[in-house]
């Protein structure tokens, strides 16, 4: 008898050592020990496997942008999205647009509207999300006549082969005037193409790169896939901001007629060349 209320004892505590096993797993999958992974997949703003919200992204920042309302970034949208999915793009988008200035709110701004306020984003405000970069850009296109094909690190397929594209496709008919950004000086104008059309191992095809030295910063602008023979600079060439330089095309490395838009820093960095544009000018 004895032996038999061991064994009975021995499984008992068996299953009760499994079940909490079980139960601290199923915990920390719930994120019950304050393990915050909402926005795991967002790092120095760079958001991870984003492809999954292209669909949503590219109509409501293409509006946006094309009726010159301003930009917000995709990981500041997806950091609220996060948090409550039954929240649009476009709700989100909206939300985050100091509409006066044409730019994006400071995050405890945001945070101030009634709807946000209760959210874990909301407790944990970091210094990135409140400074927000100076605008020393005009537009580098008329961005009424433009669709957003492409956003500034996007994962995607082009020609069967995947890439994170670090700058904006701005597509827009052949011809399209492309103007200086900033006042600055040509470091390249290649127009080696002297046809319009596509190269899949043509890279920039015929590009323009500007050198602009704005307070506290140096940037290198690229404008790729540029219309044959529609240069208007020279290297070396000094350049007034809003200044045409060019025209749209679709040489090189191209699906289309669009204006690659790329903006590096004096390392090579790629930047988000939208988010340093003045819309207002």
């Amino acid at each position: 008898m004895n032996k038999v209320v061991a064994i009975g004892a021995g499984i008992g505590g068996a299953c009760i050592c499994i079940f909490f096993v079980i139960l601290t797993a199923c915990l920390s999958v719930l994120n019950f020990f304050n393990t915050d992974t909402t926005n795991s997949d967002i790092e120095d703003e760079y958001v991870k496997n984003n492809s999954k919200y292209s669909n949503l992204y590219l109509p409501v920042v293409s509006k946006n942008i094309k009726n010159n309302d301003g930009y917000v970034t995709l990981s500041r949208i997806v950091k609220l999205y996060n948090e409550n999915t039954s929240f649009s793009f476009a709700e989100i988008y909206s939300d985050n647009l100091d509409k006066i200035n044409k730019q994006m709110k400071p995050l405890d701004e945001v945070c101030d509207m009634k709807k946000y306020n209760n959210i874990s984003l909301c407790n944990n405000i970091n210094e990135q999300d409140n400074n927000l970069s100076s605008k020393p850009f005009s537009k580098p296109i008329d961005f009424s006549k433009v669709t957003v094909t492409s956003y500034f690190m996007q994962e995607r397929i082009v020609y069967g082969k995947s890439d994170v594209h670090g700058a904006w496709d701005l597509a827009a008919s052949n011809g399209t005037p492309v103007y200086a950004v900033c006042d600055g000086i040509i470091e390249v104008s290649s127009f080696k193409y002297l046809s319009n059309s596509i190269d899949k191992n043509g890279g920039y095809g015929n590009y323009i790169k500007l050198r602009c030295d704005v307070p506290s910063a140096t940037y290198y602008v690229i404008y790729g896939h540029l219309y044959p023979n529609s240069s208007k600079v020279k290297k070396g060439m000094n350049v007034s901001q809003g200044k045409q330089i060019a025209s749209v095309g679709t040489t090189g490395y191209s699906t289309g007629p669009h204006l690659h838009f790329e903006v590096q820093t004096n390392d090579k960095k790629k930047v988000d060349g939208m988010n340093l544009i003045n819309f207002n000018t």
